[in-house]
């Protein structure tokens, strides 16, 4: 064997990969996930235009930062309340801009 390959067997996890789950999740889920990222990116854009760090937005929403987190990350689909409840807490409108 030549030295990547070698050196590939030898760090290789022993966790399994779900690689292929994932993508099949992202291809499943395609069309929510397109309208996750556009509200995703605008309230970043806010949050850095107002200093909001996600402790503050989740202090602000009373959940905890782990959710903002994994809302930012675009892992929750989110609901319209979660949504009105964003635009509320970063004085924004998401959805009217997203739909236009």
């Amino acid at each position: 064997m030549n030295k990547t390959l070698d050196f590939l067997k030898d760090n290789q996890s022993s966790a399994p990969s779900h690689w292929r789950e994932a993508a099949q999740w992202r291809r499943d889920n395609a069309a929510w996930l397109k309208y996750s990222r556009a509200i995703t990116l605008k309230v970043l854009k806010a949050m850095e235009d107002n200093a909001v760090t996600q402790a503050d937005l989740a202090g602000r929403l009373g959940c905890t930062q782990q959710y903002i987190s994994n809302l930012l990350k675009g892992s929750v689909n989110m609901t319209l309340e979660t949504i009105s409840k964003l635009e509320k807490a970063l004085e924004i409108d998401i959805l009217k801009s997203i739909l236009a």
